[in-house]
């Protein structure tokens, strides 16, 4: 062992000069503040080469600085240090090397200049033992060039800075590891236990670095591929889907074919049963023409034999006077006849007339204020059949008539204006559904040269490839006083659809907005300046920008600019004390006049979010408030129309010009009855009677025989045109066969092989239907067909558009370019997908032999390695009692980790000939691979951090002390921390911290190590037989022990100590002495 046998203290706060000799184990004692710990920390300050941990004991946010060391400051205000000026300092340790019973001194010098100026050099000489003259010059102590000159053949090595002091340290006290830098503070800084797993990673087990960089890389270079391997199925799975949209297609195509054959078969057999049809129809036709003209014939010939019988009666009547005279009145009477026939028709039409005219004057009449003419009108109408002064109801109809088109014309005219409302209603209704599918999108609607200003900009930044977009202040705003909102909206007014680009855009977006203004096509947009708003980073205090926020610091900017003049003022009384001032309830303020702001400018809100919800509620209230307006509006028009009807006077003009009919049918009627008195009178000559009867039954005979004639001709000429008829009918249905049977042939040729299925499925469909039938329901199938055709087609031609998207694929999306996405499907499958696989299987396996020896391996050899330690611990504590308890730690696998526990642990070994990624060891353990494999494929700091934790071995397992008592019965450390006394608290801190720099020194590689332990303020709170069993277990340990305790210790610790040192002090001066026991001994 190097063993620290003296140190050398020059100007180290009251020790002005000192040299201290230590034993094997040394107990340093003294009252509070003689500098018990000042001795301890002057050794720290040269082993650790740092002044960060001085006095930790006494206070865990101790601040003594080296200042104060080395001036030795008093705490008094007005002479804070007893040195003052320049100052030189040393601190000197003596080491014995048993091995090589040999001497070396490593140490400090310190010059100070003035205070908090201090330059630190550390040096180590080999074969020497400290000697005065080594540090001083007469009573001066040296300086750090004085030092070095003196004792130049002796120094080895010289550090000038704090990592080179180190690097010395390590490889003087036997090349031993860095832990120890941190164990000596926390030795001296003692803490009761709170937590045993940090209290386990500062003083038990070390951290071991697992380098998984390899791991990581090989990790992710398989989920790399795995993710292109995914790229490459996802593909063809896409590609699947269009070759399944595109089968579905052709066999659509297909169908169609075979239904395009049945209807054409079916329509060629349907014109040759029409053939034959028209065959039977011309011979029935031409049988029934032949008996018509024979019987027309027989009949022709009758007709001239009566009409000789009668042309010779009619000689003899028209030789008679009176006969003559009776047929002229007859025919006068026949004319009179005729004419009150036609009058009467003229008088039917009169009374239609005037009842329509009264249906409609009787609705007007229920019409208030409605003029007087009317209802003498409707008297007239009631007693139209008796009218006979026609002048004077000619003038009242014409007044009726003057009247009804002055009302109709006012009508009229409100109706187009109601019909102009309902239009605006229309353009309103449309506009603000628009809105509502905008809101619904969290889309505001904006003036038109605002949004195209927009788009323009934005088209053009994403050309040059931009990704910013412009954007709109007032969607980058939000109001935090919703008092305010009023008067924020209204004073922004039109600024809120300003248009904002970053600074570096906005030449871009001027240069665009000058375009569309040549264009005539935008104007009154406002284009934002970002760039010149730098001095607007602050909103005055009371101004209505102070209730404005952004995310955006430009947006912020302007509003700080426009809004930031403008103070907010709760009463109207209170504006005119402002040169821009507005309320709350928007009355503004502003080069000293006063004005109200409309309030259709704020009631609509476009600033926050909450702003989309109100939009949108006021949207639903005019849209439904339009909807009543229109419904309105409709029944309005709908009761003037109604009214336009009343009031059309057609039926009254033709009144007016029929009325005269009345008193011309009464003179028609005493014409008749004068007539018919003279005929009466003619009639009574009995020869001339037999005689015209006669003629007049011939007569009769005649035209019967005529009339069935003429019948008779007529059923020939439809006959003859029946026959023509078909005869054309046939030579077309002829001609449509020979055009049918082309066609059919096409198919069947195109069909090739088909056509005899297709004729086997024709013969089988037409064998128990009609043609009809059968071409109704082929005829829905067809259509049906194409349907799915169409469906199938826009799925196929979807699918392209989105594969031609997701890959940036070049062929349309078309059917006929179906042929490309085969030919990438067929490339796909064979090929790359192949290729992937085999490169996914070669990563794979380097990963999984990463992952086993790089990370299971040796993960499971440090966990293995670190329960030995405390295997060795445990047993180092077994048989020693501490007041009547033996501790032991527990190591076990942790609660938290405890899936990762027992995946490191599993024996893996075993199983080298099989995957980790398949088998049983993957079966047990695939949840923890996949989380660790996804972490070790993070780029992030929180997953590299998260890693550290994942590749400390230390953090699979869970610890605690078991305290087993007298009586055999136990509890743990965790359980009982906080309900044990100080002294029960420390004992497990002094073994473990004990054996920990045990570990430490036997894991040494360069031969002989020091064994220096030091405690500051120990064992408080122990009795002392705690005290005595910790101190026996620590002198049976390779350690050079330092304790440092208040004097009703030494009673306690003197005893198992080979060295007992007073510290004293005179207020000024601290000096040490040997403490001797009764017995003689030291």
């Amino acid at each position: 062992m190097k063993k620290l046998t003296r140190l050398k203290l020059i100007n180290w706060h009251r020790f002005s000069d000192v040299t201290i000799d230590f034993g094997d184990s040394t107990l340093i004692s003294g009252e509070n503040g003689a500098g018990k710990s000042t001795l301890l920390d002057a050794i720290q300050f040269v082993v650790t080469c740092s002044t960060n941990h001085f006095n930790k004991a006494a206070h865990e946010n101790g601040k003594r600085k080296l200042t104060g060391y080395i001036r030795c400051k008093t705490g008094r205000e007005n002479h804070p240090y007893e040195r003052t000026g320049e100052i030189s300092a040393h601190v000197a340790l003596e080491f014995y090397e048993e091995s090589k019973e040999k001497y070396f001194v490593i140490g400090a010098v310190i010059d100070s200049a003035t205070e908090g100026q201090e330059t630190v050099v550390r040096y180590l000489m080999d074969n020497v033992m400290l000697e005065d003259e080594m540090f001083k010059i007469g009573n001066r102590p040296r300086t750090i060039t004085e030092f070095r000159s003196f004792n130049n053949k002796n120094i080895k090595l010289f550090a000038k800075t704090n990592a080179e002091g180190k690097k010395m340290m390590k490889q003087r006290f036997g090349r031993i590891e860095d832990k120890f830098f941190q164990l000596i503070p926390k030795a001296l800084a003692f803490k009761p236990i709170d937590d045993i797993k940090d209290f386990v990673y500062s003083y038990v087990l070390d951290e071991k670095e697992v380098n998984i960089d390899h791991l990581r890389e090989n990790v992710r270079s398989y989920q790399e591929l795995e993710k292109t391997l995914e790229g490459v199925k996802n593909r063809i799975e896409k590609l699947s889907e269009i070759e399944c949209h595109h089968k579905a297609v052709v066999d659509c195509i297909q169908s169609d074919r075979m239904y395009e054959y049945f209807m054409a078969q079916s329509d060629l057999d349907l014109t040759k049963e029409q053939i034959g049809v028209l065959q039977d129809e011309i011979r029935r036709e031409s049988y029934r023409l032949e008996q018509l003209n024979a019987k027309c014939s027989s009949m022709k010939k009758e007709l001239e034999n009566k009409e000789e019988v009668r042309t010779l009666l009619l000689a003899e009547l028209n030789a008679n006077s009176d006969f003559q005279t009776l047929e002229k009145q007859k025919k006068y009477l026949k004319e009179l006849q005729e004419k009150e026939e036609i009058q009467y028709q003229e008088k039917k039409r009169l009374l239609e007339s005037g009842k329509k005219a009264g249906q409609k004057v009787k609705r007007l009449l229920e019409i208030p204020d409605v003029d007087e003419c009317m209802k003498q009108y409707d008297e007239l109408l009631h007693r139209l059949k008796d009218t006979e002064d026609v002048v004077s109801a000619q003038e009242l109809i014409d007044r009726a008539i003057a009247y009804k088109k002055h009302m109709s014309t006012k009508l009229q005219r409100k109706n187009l204006e109601i019909q102009s409302r309902l239009n605006e209603i229309a353009a309103d209704l449309q506009e603000t559904e628009q809105r509502i599918s905008n809101l619904k999108q969290h889309r505001f609607s904006y003036p038109s040269a605002v949004q195209l200003l927009m788009s323009r900009v934005e088209q053009e930044l994403l050309k040059i490839g931009r990704t910013a977009k412009p954007r709109i202040l007032c969607e980058m705003l939000e109001i935090t006083d919703e008092t305010w909102r009023n008067a924020v909206e209204g004073y922004l007014n039109t600024q809120r659809f300003y248009v904002l680009v970053e600074p570096e855009h906005f030449d871009i977006a001027l240069g665009i907005y000058e375009k569309l203004r040549r264009e005539k096509k935008a104007y009154g947009v406002g284009l934002i300046n970002s760039g010149k708003l730098e001095e607007y980073d602050i909103a005055p205090a009371g101004s209505l920008a102070t209730v404005v926020e952004s995310k955006s610091i430009y947006a912020k900017r302007y509003v700080n600019m426009v809004l930031g003049k403008v103070h907010m003022c709760k009463r109207v009384d209170e504006l005119k004390q402002y040169p821009v001032s507005i309320t709350p309830n928007c009355m503004r303020y502003q080069n000293h006049v006063a004005s109200a702001i409309r309030p259709e400018i704020y009631t609509t809100p476009f600033i926050g979010k909450n702003a989309f919800k109100v939009q949108y509620e006021q949207a639903l209230q005019k849209k439904e408030d339009l909807n009543r307006q229109k419904i309105e509006c409709k029944d309005r028009m709908t009761h003037m129309e109604a009214t336009l009807q009343w009031l059309e006077w057609d039926d009254d003009t033709d009144v007016k010009y029929r009325i005269t009919i009345v008193s011309e049918m009464k003179r028609t009627g005493l014409e008749i009855e004068k007539c018919e008195t003279e005929i009466r009178n003619l009639q009574q000559n009995t020869t001339m009677i037999e005689k015209q009867i006669r003629a007049d039954e011939m007569r009769k005979e005649c035209e019967d025989l005529k009339s069935h004639i003429s019948k008779s001709d007529r059923e020939s000429g439809a006959c003859e045109l029946k026959i023509s008829s078909a005869k054309d009918r046939l030579v077309e249905c002829e001609d449509e066969c020979i055009h049918k049977n082309e066609l059919i042939t096409d198919i069947a040729q195109k069909a090739e092989n088909e056509i005899v299925l297709w004729k086997k499925e024709y013969e089988k469909q037409t064998g128990d239907k009609t043609l009809e039938q059968f071409r109704q329901n082929f005829d829905r199938r067809r259509k049906a067909n194409n349907t799915t055709k169409e469906n199938a087609d826009k799925k196929m031609t979807s699918a392209m558009y989105d594969y031609k998207t997701a890959f940036d694929f070049g062929a349309p999306a078309t059917l006929e370019a179906y042929p490309e996405y085969a030919a990438v499907q067929e490339r796909l499958v064979n090929s790359e997908l192949l290729n992937y696989e085999e490169k996914v299987r070669k990563a794979k396996l380097s990963a999984e032999e990463e992952f086993r020896e790089q990370f299971l391996s040796k993960l499971q050899e440090n966990m293995k390695q670190a329960q030995g330690e405390f295997k060795e611990l445990n047993k180092a504590l077994k048989d020693i009692t501490f007041s009547n308890e033996r501790y032991e730690f527990l190591y076990l696998p942790s609660k938290s980790y405890g899936k990762y526990y027992d995946m490191i642990m599993d024996d893996f070994n075993v199983v080298q000939g099989e995957s980790i990624f398949s088998g049983l060891f993957h079966e047990n353990h695939k949840e923890v691979i996949d989380e660790l494999f996804s972490k070790l494929a993070l780029d992030q700091d929180n997953g590299i951090k998260a890693l550290d934790e994942f590749t400390d071995y230390r953090t699979y397992m869970d610890y605690d002390i078991k305290i087993t008592h007298e009586d055999g019965s136990y509890s743990l450390y965790s359980k009982v921390c906080e309900e044990k006394s100080g002294g029960e608290t420390q004992t497990p801190f002094y073994v473990t911290v004990a054996a920990s720099f045990v570990q430490l020194y036997n894991n040494n590689i360069g031969g002989e190590a020091i064994g220096l332990v030091m405690f500051d303020e120990a064992f408080n709170n122990m009795d002392d037989e705690r005290i005595g069993a910790v101190l026996e277990f620590m002198n049976r340990l390779p350690l050079q022990i330092v304790i440092a305790a208040p004097p009703d210790k030494i009673q306690y610790i003197g005893p198992k100590m080979q060295e007992t040192l007073l510290v004293l002090t005179d207020d000024k001066v601290s000096f040490v002495e040997e403490y001797r026991y009764a017995s003689g001994r030291k």
